[in-house]
């Protein structure tokens, strides 16, 4: 995959902090990779991941996951597989398993300051066994992010709250966070922070994703995007 360097800056910055992120639109092809950090272990490398859009239709967008682990310890989770995601790009089926609701990750249109409370959240898991999710939402400010793939204007979009699980055996609760880093120059993820509890207050899963490339079939020249291709 070519890397794509973006120097994603509003031509105007007063008019960029008044703008809402919209739904995008992904085409066949469109790529993203990212590098995955262990913040338990001062943002050691762990993995790669790379997706690929290999199908648009109406409420449907699939795409082909794939990672490249490079520690094998606590990355049992990192699987490869076709992920079908709803026209906000929140997940609705995984590994064959089909959500209630697709699982809220992604808000549009995205705008600073919007709050949305008490998300109630199915987790699809083992015959036997379920999870729940309680979560809310809230985005932050205009910031800009730098990553490996350049730097960005962006809205953070922090989901918290807790998750319940129960299995024929016991049940158990944590805390949980996710920080998403939405920008309007692509519709990958810039970077994201997730933060999972075990029920001792303990982090359990602490792990950034940072993008370090993307390709999309077009550009999009009204965000102010300069671009430049990398080998």
């Amino acid at each position: 995959m070519r890397k794509t360097s973006l120097l994603a800056l509003c031509a105007l910055p007063l008019a960029c902090l008044a703008q809402s992120i919209e739904r995008p639109s992904p085409r066949p092809g469109d790529e993203c990779s990212y590098d995955i950090l262990d913040n338990l272990r001062s943002k050691e490398k762990i993995a790669e991941k790379h997706m690929v859009v290999t199908s648009v239709a109406p409420g449907s967008i699939t795409m082909r996951v794939t990672h490249r682990v490079l520690v094998t310890r606590d990355t049992g989770d990192l699987t490869d597989g076709q992920v079908a995601y709803d026209d906000n790009l929140n997940v609705a089926e995984r590994d064959g398993i089909k959500f209630a609701q697709p699982y809220p990750r992604r808000i549009y249109p995205l705008q600073p300051g919007l709050r949305l409370a008490n998300q109630e959240v199915e987790y699809p898991v083992q015959a036997g066994n379920s999870r729940t999710e309680s979560l809310d939402a809230t985005a932050g400010s205009w910031e800009t992010r730098t990553v490996p793939a350049g730097r960005f204007e962006v809205l953070t979009l922090q989901w918290k709250g807790w998750y319940n699980g129960r299995s024929p055996v016991w049940r158990w609760s944590g805390r949980m966070q996710r920080d998403i880093a939405l920008s309007p120059a692509t519709w990958c993820e810039i970077s994201s922070t997730e933060q999972i509890y075990n029920p001792n207050t303990s982090p359990w899963t602490h792990r950034d994703f940072v993008l370090t490339g993307f390709k999309h079939d077009r550009a999009e020249p009204d965000h102010g995007v300069a671009a430049s291709s990398l080998e």
